[in-house]
């Protein structure tokens, strides 16, 4: 008797789905805005990833259903305990897993890089621009009334960066446009938006 992992095609698609949402978030994450290509493909990233996610969602009630009734009808669990298990709750988690990455892959990127940042706060002169800096690719770095910009990415005419601001130094952020995004990430670091 063979003993088979995968038992159809549906379950071939799912675990290509769990790996290709995980893969997607990382790239979420660990992009470095350094070209349009790379843009383009973070861009990508952030639509399918969602699709992803409702597509294996789907399946995962449906599955879910089935072995409800399957339990219903014969009084045992369709698969094994673990098998269950895993079909039961594996894709909530991964579900909860995405929105939570996609809600603090700032934060995560930035803690990551924090250090790094910090040097070039302290010691601009010793940074140099058109290069990574911790998990950003900073194309420009300017200092104005005490704060510090980087810049990430830009596009055209608009600049999209982080911001160290120093307490009480938050005015050096805004400008007369009521068209900027400036977003306080944590503590003295802001992300900026700035459409020109």
């Amino acid at each position: 008797m063979k003993f088979k992992l995968i038992k159809s095609y549906w379950e071939i698609i799912v675990l290509f789905l769990y790996l290709i949402v995980p893969l997607a978030l990382a790239w979420q994450i660990l992009l470095i805005d350094r070209s349009t290509l790379e843009f383009a493909l973070f861009f990508i990233s952030l639509m399918i990833t969602p699709i992803f996610c409702l597509i294996i969602g789907i399946y995962w009630f449906i599955e879910v259903v089935r072995i409800f009734i399957y339990f219903l009808k014969k009084n045992k669990l369709k698969y094994s305990p673990l098998k269950t298990l895993i079909k039961a709750i594996g894709v909530p988690l991964l579900i909860v897993l995405f929105i939570l990455l996609a809600f603090f892959s700032d934060t995560i990127r930035l803690k990551l890089s924090e250090s790094a940042l910090m040097n070039c706060v302290n010691n601009p002169n010793l940074c140099q621009e058109e290069t990574k800096i911790g998990w950003f690719y900073v194309e420009f770095i300017r200092q104005y009334e005490g704060c510090t910009f980087f810049t990430t990415f830009t596009w055209i005419f608009d600049e999209v960066g982080i911001a160290y601001v120093p307490l009480g130094e938050e005015n050096c952020l805004y400008r007369d446009n009521p068209s900027d995004v400036i977003v306080e990430i944590y503590g003295n670091c802001w992300r900026y938006h700035y459409y020109n």
